[in-house]
């Protein structure tokens, strides 16, 4: 007897048109959202102020999907999200990258927000864009300097003896311009105040994006390097961090995390266009971003060392030799990167590495050895005493010393090229400008957060989540009500 084929119930297809209402909903959703909480979002509703606002965006979302459910009722756009948290849950990398960018950056924006209209901010704040606290809430230390980048460029007016723009990398602010121009920039009517508070609204949105992507990369990372059991582990770590509240910030560390993690990724498995692209942009993003380019080296060295018999014999045709130099100019492009701004700015100010130079102006020398300053300090006080008296440098200490207590372990459960990589990034800062920032230098170091979640026992992360989670609170509180935590 023929077997009867099983009837399957299949989905009715959605439409194109369906689809882009869906689509549009959203938007209008999101766009509904940053006008009441933020400001206009683009210069497009300039002309429409009279009577747009956003009640209004929010009926016509409304609007949109109940037309969209009267002409095309099934499959619902509730049905849709549900296939799409079903789709999420497949893709292990891409769930664990989102449950734990949900689980930290909303609240990193809450305690930054109520910290401000409660505790408030210093009386002694470096600039202030706007009065209104949330709509202000980007403006902060070094983000100007971004933000004035991103208006205006570089300038030089020949002294190394003030902090000037020249110190900070490209590729933050360069990205901000495009993103800053959809939020309104490069409006002509608001003031220069205005304008550079929606760049820096653009640069949070970059960093936001560009900490969701290096999550992704970083749960990859992790699954080839401490197993798929720990790597979920990892992944919360790092973004619980104490140090992680900056990553809501229009700051460097969250494009710095995602092209260190991409160009490695990408090296790993021999890819040799997208490994270059990152490297390049690790290059662009800060100073310490070519020092990648000496861990790659040693990733390359040790895949060359461990071919075998069979390479060998390749290697008397040259096919070896020819490779592992296909490997070291790769590992070689975020130096690349580091050259091309240090050009640029040696065609502005006529001084090689003016980057480095202006580096003085914020304390950081090898002259003195700030660290030993900062120690020899200490003089008759009590370790107590000392942390009162230096509440915020303490505070980055202790992002040192988690740092180099996880040294060991980096070096054996994850491998020497990644130990390299956490001292390169870490000894040099620490040698020249002591305790200075170090807290948020060190959240960029994704090996440490390797090395921890192959070290502890899976029971207890939650609890080290939990703990770090109360500190990238006060971390968020500190930072965003202008303390001396930057």
């Amino acid at each position: 007897m023929a077997a009867v084929p099983e009837l399957t119930q299949t989905k009715p297809a959605l439409p194109a048109a369906a689809r882009a209402a869906d689509g549009i909903t959203l938007l209008l959703v999101a766009i509904t959202l940053w006008w009441s909480l933020v400001a206009r979002p683009v210069s497009l509703f300039n002309g429409l102020r009279d009577f747009l606002s956003p009640l209004v965006v929010l009926y016509v979302a409304i609007c949109v999907q109940v037309v969209r459910h009267l002409m095309w009722p099934r499959p619902s756009a509730m049905a849709r999200l549900a296939d799409l948290r079903a789709a999420v849950v497949e893709r292990p990398h891409l769930a664990t990258a989102l449950r734990a960018f949900l689980m930290t950056r909303p609240a990193v924006f809450v305690v930054a927000f109520a910290a401000v209209i409660t505790i408030g901010i210093s009386s002694s704040p470096g600039f202030i864009l706007s009065r209104e606290p949330l709509d202000n809430l980007p403006a902060r230390f070094d983000a100007g300097w971004y933000g004035g980048i991103a208006l205006d460029g570089y300038y030089w007016d020949h002294t190394f003896q003030r902090q000037r723009n020249i110190a900070f990398f490209p590729a933050l602010p360069l990205l901000m311009r495009p993103v800053g121009a959809v939020l309104g920039m490069y409006e002509e009517g608001p003031s220069r105040e205005r304008r550079m508070l929606r760049a820096l609204w653009g640069g949070v949105a970059i960093s936001l994006v560009a900490f969701f992507w290096a999550l992704h990369y970083t749960s990859r990372l992790a699954t080839d390097l401490i197993g798929p059991e720990r790597a979920p582990a990892a992944v919360l770590l790092l973004a619980a961090y104490p140090f992680a509240a900056y990553f809501n910030a229009p700051y460097t560390e969250s494009l710095f995390l995602l092209a260190s993690t991409g160009a490695c990724f990408h090296f790993l498995r021999r890819e040799w266009v997208a490994a270059s692209a990152w490297g390049i942009l690790v290059g662009l993003t800060r100073p310490n971003g070519c020092f990648l380019a000496i861990p790659l080296a040693l990733l390359a060295l040790k895949r060359q060392k461990a071919k075998g018999k069979r390479e060998k014999e390749r290697a008397e045709r040259g096919g070896s030799a020819k490779d592992l130099l296909v490997e070291l100019v790769v590992a070689g492009m975020p130096g690349v990167g580091m050259l091309l701004f240090t050009l640029y700015l040696y065609y502005l100010t006529g001084v090689w590495f003016a980057w480095a130079h202006i580096q003085e102006a914020w304390g950081r020398s090898y002259e003195g050895l700030p660290i030993v300053t900062f120690f020899s300090n200490v003089g008759d006080l009590s370790w107590l005493q000392f942390i009162q008296n230096n509440p915020y440098n303490s505070i980055n200490a202790l992002g040192v010393l988690f740092a180099l207590v996880m040294i060991y372990p980096v070096f054996r459960r994850v491998g020497l090229a990644w130990g390299v990589l956490v001292l390169i990034n870490l000894l040099p800062p620490l040698i020249t400008g002591g305790f200075l920032s170090m807290g948020r230098m060190t959240s960029t170091l994704f090996p440490l957060f390797f090395a921890f979640a192959a070290v502890i026992p899976p029971r207890a992360v939650a609890g080290w989540a939990a703990a770090f989670a109360i500190g990238q609170g006060l971390c968020a509180a500190l930072f965003f009500t202008w303390r001396a935590l930057f």
